[in-house]
């Protein structure tokens, strides 16, 4: 057996993998890793960074993905460090990223029998990965390094095709690990043969699934003129095909043509697009849906839901409480339906159904324009009840971060939102029609876990400044990934909201239950009085502490001009967002009843 043919077949892997179109590898620390680091460390098309937590360097890779749409590579050793994938896998297999998680195993003589650092890691992330490959152990046969080429292609294409999401590649490594002096007939001919295959091009997939026809858009776009409509996106990728600017060109057609608002989050990252002069769109629909009036005079006959789910618990109310409503769901992975009442599901990007569904509209169509006007006037109100709440509250809170950390973001830059409150009070404040941002959120299964790594990760592939915002709480759960953040190329403010705990809880039904005490409820807010800037010096970052509106904005615009990371701490009263809130929507309602 050649000496070197471990050493021989991670080039093959890595180098087919580099091929087939990976370029950005996450490394963790380990042994039995040690031949496809080295593999990787030696490709010049692949560029490599380390985390010693695999949980962060995982997520680290999902914000590459949500910035390129390309899958990164993750590679650690045998035993638990693969496990610590876990969570971040479960969100790239929810919100359709493509990654590709490398696990070095031990050989099979030595599972079952107690050694070191080995469990069985057959399948190991279960239903939550698109596809598993174990590639076995090394062989030299020109049958099975044909094969590892293959797989290597294969897998990079399954990351992406005809779902996207993670892929698990499992290379069991037996020991010498690393590259020994051997003698030079056989090591020379499995290079030449290693070569070889390597100077072939890698297999091309070509053909895809089935596109909408024309006469599909028409069915229907004919659906659409039934009655007075809505038009809601939520969270978007916009690493598919078509530009947000194209999206929201062929939505202002179809919204003025038909006289239908459009409720647009800032998760779909639309929201500050180029909309046209005609179309309702508002920085503030969250109080129009939770009037219990206005929502009773005002049903729609049908919806356009483009992206995923809407952030808002408000619109799921109100659209469940609809008789008969028309639900038209654009999904392009998955089935995007959790109320399952969807008439149809259209397997399209955003730009090109928003552009399909125009070119299907009858001719001779009367816009609803009353209806227009109702909601118009009643988004407008909405969102001068939130900036006379500003204006006459004018310290520091949540819903004021957030608008200066959207204010001071260049145009071209990414805004990150944590999700609980962040999310949901980005919907308030982040204005309509303003300069172009990308926008970012973990909307795959809506967890707090990895966001300061996503950012991170994020901003390692950006060449504009990143900002995250997220909870205190949030932050704590992902603290070692600041180190991360630390070694970010371009500007990265971590923006932490610190109210002292997980507010949000506080307006959900358990906070107003019967018989719930403060004590009971300390425990699923889990208040503290932690202070950051310990950990912004432990990991190297900047860090400035925000108590007053004119401190955050100052501090954002060195930070939004300074490479690297800095963590600035929004200290605010711990109740103060549920107050804020309240107040808003009773000056809403007061105004929209007068």
């Amino acid at each position: 057996m050649e000496a070197n043919l471990l050493t021989a077949w991670a080039r093959l892997l890595v180098s087919s993998l580099a091929d087939a179109g990976v370029r950005d590898v996450v490394l963790s620390p380990g042994s039995r890793s040690t031949p496809f680091v080295l593999a990787a460390l030696r490709d010049p098309r692949l560029r490599c960074q380390d985390s010693v937590d695999e949980r962060a360097a995982a997520f680290y890779a999902l914000g590459q993905a949500r910035m390129t749409g390309r899958p990164s590579l993750l590679v650690c050793t045998s035993g638990s460090a693969g496990a610590h994938y876990l969570p971040a896998l479960v969100e790239a297999c929810h919100a359709f990223l493509p990654v590709l998680a490398l696990t070095a195993d031990r050989p099979l003589e030595l599972q079952h029998c107690h050694a070191a650092q080995t469990m069985d890691q057959d399948r190991l992330f279960g239903h939550h990965v698109r596809a598993f490959f174990d590639l076995g152990a090394p062989d030299p046969s020109p049958g099975a390094l044909a094969a590892l080429r293959r797989m290597a292609t294969q897998a990079v294409h399954t990351t992406l095709h005809p779902t996207p999401g993670p892929v698990h590649l499992n290379a069991r490594a037996r020991k010498p690990l690393e590259p020994v002096a051997a003698g030079p007939d056989a090591e020379r001919d499995l290079d030449a043969r290693v070569d070889a295959l390597l100077a072939a091009a890698p297999a091309r997939v070509l053909g895809g699934p089935a596109v909408l026809s024309r006469r599909d858009f028409a069915d229907v776009a004919r659906t659409l003129n039934t009655g007075p409509g809505l038009v809601v996106c939520g969270p978007m990728d916009h690493t598919l095909p078509g530009s947000a600017a194209d999206t929201v060109r062929a939505l202002s057609v179809l919204a003025e043509r038909l006289g239908a608002p459009v409720l647009c989050e800032t998760s779909s990252g639309l929201r500050s697009a180029p909309w046209g002069d005609g179309v309702v769109v508002s920085s503030a629909f969250e109080p129009v849906l939770r009037a219990a009036d206005f929502t009773r005079r005002h049903p729609p006959a049908w919806v356009l839901e483009l992206g995923a789910p809407p952030v808002s618990s408000a619109w799921e109310r109100y659209a469940a409480g609809v008789e008969g409503l028309l639900r038209v769901v654009s999904a392009p992975h998955g089935w995007s339906d959790p109320s399952s009442r969807a008439r149809f599901l259209l397997r399209a990007p955003p730009s090109e159904l928003a552009a399909g569904l125009v070119d299907g509209l009858p001719e001779g169509i009367a816009p609803a324009e009353r209806w227009r006007r109702s909601w118009r006037d009643a988004l407008d109100r909405a969102e001068e009840a939130v900036t006379l709440e500003l204006r006459e509250h004018p310290d520091l809170s949540e819903l004021s971060a957030v608008r200066a950390v959207h204010r001071a973001l260049p145009a071209g830059g990414t805004l990150m939102l944590g999700n609980s409150l962040p999310i949901r009070l980005a919907d308030l404040v982040v204005s309509a029609r303003g300069a172009p941002r990308r926008v970012l959120s973990q909307r795959g299964v809506n967890g707090i876990d990895g966001l300061v790594a996503g950012a991170a990760g994020a901003a390692m592939v950006s060449d504009a400044p990143v900002a995250l915002v997220l909870g205190d709480v949030s932050l704590l759960h992902d603290l070692t990934s600041l180190r991360l953040a630390a070694r970010s190329p371009v500007p990265l403010a971590v923006v932490v909201l610190h109210n002292q705990g997980g507010r949000i809880f506080e307006q959900l039904p358990l906070a107003s239950a019967p018989g719930v005490t403060d004590d009971e409820l300390s425990h699923v807010t889990t208040p503290h009085d932690l202070d950051f800037s310990h950990a912004a010096r432990l990991f190297g970052l900047g860090f400035t502490r925000c108590e007053a509106q004119s401190t955050l904005e100052e501090a954002l615009a060195v930070a939004l001009a300074t490479p690297g990371g800095t963590l600035l701490e929004v200290r605010v009263p711990p109740h103060d967002a549920r107050v804020r809130l309240a107040r808003i929507q009773r000056r809403f309602e007061a105004n929209l009843g007068g």
